[in-house]
């Protein structure tokens, strides 16, 4: 027999003085749905975008934009009708009069839900079918769209239900309007803010903590699955993205829970619960804790940042205190509704305070052994290095996908998972154990020890799945290890050089750095000399072994590559018919060993080691760090400038530079006839003239340890052609044409100090 809170009549009956509800809900679904339609067309209609252009751009409007707008008034209208429905809990009289008409509570429970519901959909299918007429009516209609509107109309019930259910569940809870609107605020925003507290005590305290474009692990879940509002917000993205699955199947079981609970909630509570704060009084008793523990920490965490130097931790451990009892105090006021409750539950108050005492001592102890943390290597499937502290080399990754597109990922990302390095069984015993030494030689304190100390920063990904990052203080030492072991363990090398396989018709420039660090556009036009370049470079990175990638380099090169791209609606640029393309570019350094290259590139002429240099002056800049003092020496004598370019090598990678033995208390700026030369210099220890010598000797000069984040640098080199206005000169070696260089600098970012 069909329950009478279903039928029709029934509907009817309790919706006179509600239809407000449903026009307002209209109206919303009106603007989000055919009026965003409309004004979508038109704009593209107006910006002239091609007939393929505009099918792109009303596809990904369904599956991005009108998900998106949809999703606001579907919350605004879980909003309203869960309010509507169930208010009348936090009044006394009417809790009394429904709770006693002739009704179970649960019949009263889904009679609610159910009008709520047909208030919800009633609206909403009326405008999306409006849209559909819309679009159809413009030429835009296709099976695939009635499968995009259907989906977007069930991931839009699920959201609906989502947030319906956590209001009815936080009014059942509670007893009042207050306590109602906190809970429903902390539900909804307690993920983001215990994110926040412990990522600022994370980097507070431990000194390999990172956080600040990647968040994973449970930072990851607090941050995006702890609170509905963002776990929703993600699933949409997802969605937009075309991979909803994990985050949908959350969703909907995260929707199950709250409906189960609020409706137990609900049918138990008591009818005389109405004007207390809270219902159930373990509740309260959580919600305290919940609050009170990481209150204390945040307060406590305000007074650490505030102040500096021994002191600091007094004025932590004071605030930590001060925070605790302040909020505990407070929660028991809003609880009792009066301030005669501040001091009471004392016993409560002495736990939440010992586990205010044990979070701080996990952190500032880091009892967890965060700091000192390195998984099994048995247990790493592969790793991701941020190479660009101390790598000038730059590299992406192109992969062709199933359809015959090309995907490309940059060095920037360098933490996606096709730029991690990998071995044949995760990773290898040498690259390991480098780790390890990273590790364990990594800074206790904010004081950095050590030659030459770069920041980066690695991802583990374990075999499990399970991603793990970590910022590191490597010295030279280690990072020669790690990255020689990346080179003969790992597919560094495979990474680095990966454009040596792709097909040459997408190769459209290749760019030389001579050894004075000028660019040069060579083999423009000769599509045979590029083969046999590619070829030859293809037969040293084959024979080359990992010590001769840790020599350095001759000379730089810069490949340049364009391959088919699709339209996006990112990038989509009105009325272009033409296919898309998509950049790719390789800038490498030519080493000692490979031989067959550097045959090659001197026939172009140009200087390709500082031996080949036609330099007339060099000038040094003495530091002195002990006392700040600074001189500028010039040498333009010949027989200078001789003992000079012995010792002369340029600075290319990080983790060579220990190797060359680089005086690191001299700036070195060398010129010849074309001006100022691009390259970073440096001064091997081991050659220095007597003259230099003598110099530090008198400035008393004690060579320092650098602290680097960033590659050793001194401008960037920009390839050019002849039309444009710049300086040229006559055609040398394997130049097809007059060649243009223009040198732009961006100013010496030499070695910055960070902390």
């Amino acid at each position: 027999m069909r329950s009478r809170i279903f039928s029709s009549k029934y509907l009817k009956t309790i919706s006179k003085g509600q239809l407000w509800m449903p026009a307002f809900i209209a109206l919303g679904f009106l603007l989000a749905f055919p009026v965003t339609g409309m004004v979508k067309l038109s704009s593209w209609s107006d910006l002239q975008y091609s007939a393929l252009q505009n099918q792109i751009l009303y596809n990904n409007l369904w599956k991005d934009g009108f998900v998106l707008s949809g999703m606001i008034i579907s919350s605004i209208a879980a909003f309203i009708n869960s309010v509507n429905g169930f208010i009348y809990l936090y009044s006394g009289k009417k809790t009394d009069y429904y709770h006693g008409l002739p009704m179970k509570r649960t019949e009263m429970f889904l009679e609610r839900v159910f009008s709520g519901l047909v208030y919800y959909l009633m609206p909403y299918i009326v405008a999306e079918f409006l849209m559909i007429c819309i679009g159809a009516a413009r030429g835009f209609f296709s099976l695939s769209i009635m499968g995009m509107a259907v989906k977007m109309f069930f991931l839009h019930i699920i959201i609906y239900l989502v947030i319906y259910f956590s209001i009815v569940l936080v009014i059942s809870v509670t007893g009042n309007m207050l306590m109602g609107i906190l809970c429903l605020g902390g539900m909804y925003l307690y993920g983001i803010v215990l994110n926040l507290i412990l990522v600022a005590y994370g980097q507070s305290f431990w000194q390999t903590f990172f956080s600040a474009e990647y968040q994973y692990g449970r930072f990851n879940a607090l941050l995006h699955m702890a609170s509905p509002g963002t776990l929703i917000l993600n699933m949409v993205s997802d969605y937009a993205e075309g991979k909803t699955g994990k985050l949908l199947a959350a969703v909907i079981i995260l929707g199950v829970i709250f409906g189960v609970l609020a409706w137990t909630a609900y049918k138990k509570r008591p009818s005389e619960s109405a004007g207390k704060s809270m219902v159930y009084s373990w509740i309260s008793i959580v919600v305290r804790f919940m609050v009170v523990v990481p209150g204390g920490l945040a307060v406590g965490w305000i007074f650490y940042s505030l102040t500096t130097g021994k002191v600091r931790i007094l004025w932590w451990i004071f605030g930590m205190i001060l925070g605790t009892v302040i909020i505990h105090g407070l929660s028991e006021t809003i609880y009792q509704m009066s301030f005669q409750g501040f001091f009471t539950k004392k016993l409560q108050l002495v736990i939440a305070g010992a586990l205010v005492a044990v979070c701080a001592l996990i952190f500032q102890k880091d009892l967890l052994h965060f700091d000192s943390y390195i998984p099994k290597q048995e247990d790493i499937a592969s790793m991701n290095l941020n190479m660009m502290s101390f790598d000038q080399d730059y590299y992406e990754n192109v992969q062709k996908t199933k359809d015959g597109e090309y995907e490309i990922t940059d060095a920037n990302n360098w933490a996606e998972p096709a730029m991690a390095f990998v071995g044949k069984n995760g990773i290898g015993d040498q690259t390991y154990k480098a780790l390890q030494d990273i590790v364990s030689s990594n800074p206790k304190g904010e004081v950095i020890d050590g030659d030459y100390t770069y920041y980066s920063i690695i991802k583990y990904t374990l075999k499990s799945g399970k991603e793990i990052y970590r910022k590191y203080w490597i010295g030279t030492e280690n990072l020669s290890a790690l990255v020689k072991g990346l080179y003969e363990e790992e597919n560094l090398k495979e990474q680095k050089f990966g454009f040596l396989n792709l097909d040459q018709k997408y190769l459209k420039n290749i760019g030389l750095n001579d050894a004075s660090g000028n660019g040069y556009s060579i083999f423009q036009n000769d599509s045979d000399k590029m083969k046999q370049l590619l070829e030859a470079m293809k037969k040293d990175v084959d024979a080359a072994t990992a010590e001769d990638f840790m020599q350095a380099p001759e000379v730089k090169m810069d490949f340049a590559y364009q391959f088919p791209g699709k339209q996006d609606v990112n990038n989509m640029i009105p009325g272009n018919t033409n296919a898309n393309v998509q950049y790719a570019n390789w800038i490498v350094g030519i080493y000692p060993s490979f031989k067959n290259t550097l045959a090659i590139l001197k026939e172009t002429g140009y200087p390709l080691t500082v031996e080949d240099l036609d330099i007339e002056k060099i000038m040094l800049n003495y530091f002195n760090d002990e006392d700040g003092q600074q001189e500028d020496v010039t040498y333009e004598m010949p027989e200078e400038i001789k003992a000079l370019k012995e010792a002369l090598t340029v600075r290319y990678n990080g983790y060579v530079d220990k190797d060359s033995e680089i005086y690191q208390n001299i700036y070195v700026s060398v010129y010849t006839d074309k001006g100022e030369a691009v390259n970073a210099y440096g001064l091997k220890t081991e050659k220095l003239p007597d003259f230099v010598k003598e110099k530090i000797t008198e400035m008393g000069i004690i060579q320092s340890s650098m602290q680097m984040d960033a590659p050793v640098t001194k401008e960037e080199t920009v390839y050019t052609d002849d039309s444009e206005d710049m300086v040229s000169q006559e055609i040398i070696g394997g130049a097809d044409e007059p060649t243009s260089i223009y040198l732009e600098s961006s100013g010496d970012s030499g070695s910055s100090e960070t902390e």
